[in-house]
Parts: structure tokens; C-alpha cells; sequence
């Protein structure tokens, strides 16, 4: 532990920045016209170059020294995080090695067909073979495309049609492994030192679920749905209930969210926050308020707010963001059958005077404790605030019917509230003796915060440690796989699958589609 290792920031951002860019350039040279895609893929390397040569400058492009930039961190806890981040990718089911959980039937077939089908993906009907999927369908022939925000999968579908779909799922289990580890390291910087509450608070980070499931254990209610899904239309997933159902979606946000609270200056901000489009259509609109208010926090208002604006639309912002918005959204557009189901949330709830209860409810269980233990030092936070604010106001709204905008959108405030939970326990424990600091104050109040914020924790860790023991659990007992449930959208090999396929991850107009008529290789 007393050997350290010095990470000039530079090299961190640069690395970082690779592997959120990386995906997105492949992106553009594997799905778009050559003459679109090239220069569009040049255009992000030049942005990605002059924000690595920028990384170490403040708002007034002064050179900050290295010893107020460099992350140090000692050899130890390097290792540590390496190696909890490769475990983390297995256990969580990235690549499918193990017993997993959630959508990852879905998962595997997203790689199996961008292994298997040329880029773009587009299926043929007539290659359906189970007849209940063929009658739910109706059709038999005819063409429809993939379209789903699978970006995330292009550097190790690359992988996979070089070395095959085992090369494929092993190089996406360890492309996440390096996007958690990233994170790890940039939190610590945040925090001002590494330590063990970094990856305890990345794995465990939730509400307090456990109270409504004790409740539902005595009385039960018809809209329980699951062990974070007890209220009805709402809900917020515990970190590693998001690891292990939308990992595509939340390793990135998680990152991006961890390069803005370290970035020195503004003129990488917009490539950075944008570059999470291609990732999460519902990450970006919870990310993008929080970039704001980074973007004219008092540190980085050098020069007022003109210079914060000028910052903003710097030229890295600007031809990053562009090609993002113009090839993203069109693409997006492609498939809207997923957002059919939308409006308030006390629409969707039978008695308009339960939404109350039940909005008030969810913020005690899922904001409030969190907020409670962090108000008295980070109140003064505007990017604390403002996470607080947004995760209040998410709620009122639903999209799609699983309400993916409640669950998506709250990535990055969460997170926030994540980054400042480990930073307050790592001031609160003596890192080395994991003991209580002597430097606590030993009045009541202080006691009963105390008492307050170990049981939080211990409360907070439910979903994680449940979800972690059944994985493990039907692991060690031989528990069938269930990954290859579905095999391919272009041949479903489960029935019950085919109504989410068909409504979540297929476009049947594409051909209509201004992405297909004008973007996309034919």
C-alpha cells in the first residue's frame, strides 16, 4: 500500500475519453455511408485529440501543474480496483459467463447478430423457424432492422468476427471491466484519495428497499412488482441492479458523469456529456442539466459568465456534438414504437389521491436517507443540489411501459449522490485501521448521525447483496442459463420474448426512415 503509482491526468482523460469515443467512431465507419462516415469519424478523433492536449488546462487555458492534477494512488488499491472490476463485470453477467439475471437473453442476441449479420443489422421474416413466434408476428415475409442503443457492444462485436462469438462475450465482460475500473480511479480523484468506500459504495449505492419489501412480507399489494419495483409505475434500480440489467447504459453515464466532476475547464464538456447519446437517448437527459450547472459552477466561471459560454461553445464542443445530434437522432427516430406509452405518472395510477402517497413515499425511500447524511456537508454543492432537484422531479413523468425514463434519466444524479457518499465515508473511517476517526465529535447528535448512517448503509446494501447471493447461489447449484433464451431477433427462439423484440429493438418502416434513406450503408 505504500508504493504509489502517479497518473497524469492527461493520460487518465485520454484513456477515459478512448473508451467512450472509441465505440461511437466505430459507429460511424461500420454503420454509415463511407463518404458520411469517414469524415464524420475524423472530425470526433480531431475532437478527441484537442481535448487530450487540453485535459491539464483551466478555463483560461492556463497549464495547471502537475502536482494539482496527477492522481496518485497507491499499488494496492490499483490492484484492488482491477480486480473488483473484473469480478464485478462476471458476477453482474456482462458476456454471459454465468448465472445471470434480467434482460441479458437480450443482451446475448444483441451481440450474437452484430457477430453474425453484416453492419447494418437487418433481418429477414422468412428466416423465423418457431411457428409461435411466426403467429404472434404475422408475417413470414419481408425485412426489419435492429435499431437499439447498442454502441456499447461495436468494439467487441469487432472482436467477435475475428475470433468468434466466445472472443466476442469475453472481450465485452473485460471492455467493461476497464469502464468500471476508469471510474474507480476518477472517483478517487474526486474524493481526494483512493479507497475501499470507492467500490463498496459503486457496488452497493440504493434506496432503502428493504423497508417496503419487509412491509409487502406482512401485507401485500397487487402493483409489487419486484424487489425495487414496490411502487406502482415508479421506480429507481440500485447500482447493481442497473449492472446487471443495462451495464451498456450506466458504465458509461457513470463514467462520463465521474470526467465531468474532474474536468478543469468546460471546453471538453459538450463531447464529453454528448457522447453518452450514443449510449443512453434517457442517460443524456438526466446528465445534460448536471452539465450545466458544472458548466457555470463558480469554478469554472473564469472570466464571468461570458467566458463560461465561450468555453461551452469551444470548437471541441462543437464538432463533436454536431455529428452526435445528426447521426444519433435520426437513428433513434428510426423506432419509436418503444415511447408510445408516455404522460404524468398519476395518470397511470387508478385513485389520483394514491399518487400522492405514493410520490411521497418513493422519495423517502429512495432520496431522503441519502440527502439526510450528506445535507450538513454538501449543501453548498450546486452539482448536490441539483442532483437532488432532478431526482425529485423525474418521478412526475412516465416513458415506455417498463417507465424507462424514471430509471435511465436518474443515472447520473444518482451517481452523483453516490460519488458523495463514498467521499463522506472515506471522511468519516480511518482508511487504514477502517475504524471511526477520533477527529468525530463525541456529542449526541453526532452519535445519532452516526447511528443513522451505518444503518442506511446496511439497509442500502439489500438489493446488491440478494441479487449477488442468487446469482452466485444458482451458479454453485447448476441452475440452467437462461442467455440464449431468444439466440437471434432474426430467429426468436422463445415465444414469450417476441412481443418486446418486436416493440423494443426492431424497426419494420425502416426503409421510410431518414436514417436508412440517407445515413446508413446499404
Amino acid at each position: 500500500m505504500k508504493k504509489v503509482v502517479t497518473i497524469p491526468f492527461k493520460a487518465f482523460w485520454a484513456v477515459s475519453l478512448g473508451f467512450i469515443a472509441l465505440p461511437v467512431i466505430i459507429f460511424f465507419l461500420g454503420y454509415l455511408r463511407l463518404y458520411i462516415g469517414i469524415p464524420l469519424a475524423l472530425l470526433f478523433i480531431l475532437a478527441y485529440v484537442l481535448s487530450v492536449r487540453d485535459a491539464s488546462k483551466d478555463q483560461e487555458k492556463k497549464l495547471l501543474s502537475r502536482n494539482d492534477t496527477d492522481i496518485k494512488i497507491p499499488v494496492g488499491y490499483l490492484i484492488g480496483f482491477a480486480v473488483t472490476a473484473v469480478v464485478l463485470s462476471l458476477v453482474s453477467g456482462v458476456g454471459e459467463f454465468i448465472f445471470t439475471l434480467n434482460d441479458h437473453p437480450y443482451r446475448r442476441a444483441i451481440m450474437n447478430d452484430l457477430v453474425n449479420y453484416k453492419w447494418p443489422v437487418i433481418y429477414d421474416y422468412s428466416t423465423q423457424t418457431n411457428p409461435a413466434v411466426i403467429k404472434e408476428i404475422g408475417r413470414t415475409s419481408g425485412t426489419y432492422a435492429f435499431m437499439y442503443y447498442f454502441t456499447y457492444w461495436l468494439p467487441a462485436a469487432l472482436v467477435g468476427k475475428i475470433g468468434g462469438a466466445y472472443a466476442a462475450h469475453l472481450a465485452l465482460m473485460l471492455w467493461n471491466a476497464a469502464g468500471i475500473f476508469l471510474t474507480f480511479v476518477g472517483v478517487s480523484k474526486i474524493i481526494g484519495r483512493a479507497s475501499f468506500t470507492v467500490p463498496f459504495v459503486y457496488i452497493c449505492f440504493a434506496g432503502l428497499d428493504v423497508l417496503p419489501n419487509i412491509v409487502h412480507t406482512f401485507v401485500e399489494w397487487d402493483c409489487w412488482n419486484g424487489m425495487e419495483v414496490w411502487a406502482p409505475v415508479l421506480a429507481y434500480m440500485s447500482n447493481f441492479a442497473e449492472l446487471t440489467s443495462v451495464f451498456h447504459q450506466c458504465v458509461p453515464c457513470w463514467l462520463i458523469m465521474t470526467m465531468i466532476m474532474t474536468s478543469y475547464n468546460t471546453r471538453s464538456l459538450g463531447m464529453c456529456g454528448g457522447i453518452l447519446f450514443a449510449y443512453s437517448p434517457w442517460g443524456v437527459i438526466g446528465l445534460f442539466p448536471l452539465a450545466l450547472v458544472r458548466a457555470f459552477s463558480k469554478q469554472m466561471r473564469a472570466g464571468g459568465i461570458g467566458g463560461a459560454v465561450k468555453n461551452v461553445v469551444s470548437i471541441v464542443n462543437v464538432i463533436s456534438c454536431a455529428p452526435l445530434l445528426l447521426v444519433y437522432t435520426p437513428f433513434y427516430l428510426g423506432n419509436h414504437s418503444s415511447t408510445s406509452i408516455k404522460g404524468f405518472f398519476w395518470e397511470f395510477i387508478d385513485n389520483p389521491g394514491l399518487s400522492v402517497i405514493v410520490y411521497i413515499l418513493f422519495i423517502l425511500i429512495e432520496i431522503a436517507p441519502v440527502a439526510v447524511i450528506l445535507w450538513k456537508t454538501e449543501k453548498k454543492e450546486a452539482l448536490f443540489i441539483a442532483s437532488l432537484i432532478e431526482l425529485m422531479i423525474i418521478p412526475l413523468y412516465k416513458i415506455t411501459e417498463a417507465n424507462d425514463f424514471c430509471m435511465r434519466s436518474s443515472m447520473a444524479a444518482r451517481f452523483v449522490l453516490c460519488i458523495l457518499l463514498a467521499r463522506y465515508l472515506k471522511d468519516l473511517y480511518d482508511a487504514d485501521k477502517i475504524i471511526v476517526s477520533k477527529k468525530l465529535k463525541r456529542k449526541k447528535k453526532d452519535v445519532v448521525k452516526l447511528a443513522f448512517t451505518m444503518l442506511t448503509i446496511v439497509l442500502m446494501m439489500y438489493p446488491s447483496f440478494v441479487m449477488g447471493y442468487y446469482v452466485l447461489g444458482s451458479e454453485f447449484t447448476g441452475e440452467p442459463h437462461n442467455a440464449e433464451e431468444i439466440g437471434s431477433y432474426g430467429n426468436i427462439k422463445n415465444a414469450e420474448h417476441t412481443w418486446n423484440v418486436t416493440h423494443n429493438y426492431i424497426s419494420n418502416d425502416y426503409q421510410e426512415a431518414f436514417f436508412f434513406k440517407y445515413l446508413a450503408k446499404k
